[in-house]
C-alpha cells in the first residue's frame, strides 16, 4: 500500500512538471517586432517615396535590395532626351511596396544619387511654328522630369508633390488604376506645314482604354504640368 501511494505521488509531480507555466506578468503579451531594419540607402529611398505620395514611412516596405552595375551615369533609366555618360556605375536596385503597389528605384552605391525607375507617363511635343521640343516624364513613384531642347533651357526639373493639387494627384492616380498601356497621338496630319507632333504614353495598372474626352484630359493635364515646371 505504501509503495502504491509513493508511485501515485510521483505521477502527480510528473504531470505538474509538464503543465506550461504562466508568464511572469500574466495577461501581458510580449511585444512583436513588426518594423524593418533599414540601411542608410534604403531609408533615403523610403523617405523620398513617402514625401512624393504623402504616405507614412512605416507604410512602405522594402521588397528587395540588390547590387547592380549600370551601363551609364543615369543608373540605367532613360528620361526623354537626357544624355548620359556611358560609364559603368555600381549601384543598387531597390524595390519598395506601398498600398499593394511596387515602386522600383535605382541608386548609386552610396545612395547619393536616387533615380526612380517605374515609368508611368511620357508626353512629347515637337515642331510647330514656335519650334517646340518638349519632353515630360512622370514616374509611378511621383517624380516628374521635364526638359526642353531650346537654347538656354537645358535644365531638368523634378518636382511632383508641390506642383499638383490634391485633386490633380487624385486624377492621375485614377488613370493609373483604371487604364492599362495607352499610346495616344494628337499630332497634326502628315504633310501639314510646320507640323506639330504631340504624343502621350501611359503605363497604367488597369485594363480599360480611355475615351476621347479622357484622352483630351490627359493631354491637357500633361501640358499644364509641363508649363508649371517651367513657369
Amino acid at each position: 500500500m505504501k509503495n502504491k501511494l509513493i508511485n501515485f505521488a510521483l505521477l502527480i509531480l510528473m504531470a505538474a512538471a509538464c503543465v506550461p507555466q504562466p508568464l511572469a506578468n500574466e495577461g501581458e503579451v510580449p511585444p512583436v517586432e513588426t518594423g524593418q531594419v533599414l540601411d542608410a540607402v534604403e531609408e533615403s529611398v523610403v523617405k523620398q517615396l513617402s514625401g512624393n505620395l504623402g504616405l507614412q514611412e512605416g507604410d512602405i516596405s522594402v521588397v528587395s535590395n540588390e547590387e547592380a552595375e549600370f551601363s551609364d551615369a543615369c543608373l540605367g533609366v532613360v528620361i526623354g532626351d537626357v544624355s548620359c555618360a556611358q560609364v559603368i556605375t555600381p549601384g543598387r536596385i531597390i524595390m519598395l511596396e506601398a498600398n499593394g503597389f511596387q515602386y522600383e528605384y535605382h541608386t548609386s552605391a552610396d545612395g547619393d544619387q536616387i533615380q526612380p525607375a517605374t515609368l508611368a507617363l511620357t508626353w512629347k511635343r515637337e515642331g510647330g511654328i514656335a519650334g517646340f521640343c518638349d519632353n515630360l516624364t512622370v514616374f509611378r513613384s511621383g517624380e516628374v522630369y521635364g526638359n526642353q531642347c531650346r537654347p538656354g533651357s537645358d535644365e531638368t526639373v523634378n518636382n511632383f508633390a508641390t506642383l499638383l493639387s490634391a485633386s490633380e494627384q487624385k486624377q492621375f492616380s485614377g488613370w493609373m488604376m483604371k487604364f492599362g498601356q495607352v499610346t495616344l497621338d494628337a499630332s497634326d496630319p502628315k504633310g501639314v506645314s510646320d507640323r506639330m507632333e504631340v504624343t502621350l504614353v501611359l503605363s497604367g495598372m488597369g485594363t480599360s482604354k480611355p475615351g476621347k474626352a479622357e484622352q483630351q484630359a490627359m493631354f491637357t493635364w500633361a501640358q499644364d504640368l509641363f508649363q508649371k515646371l517651367y513657369s
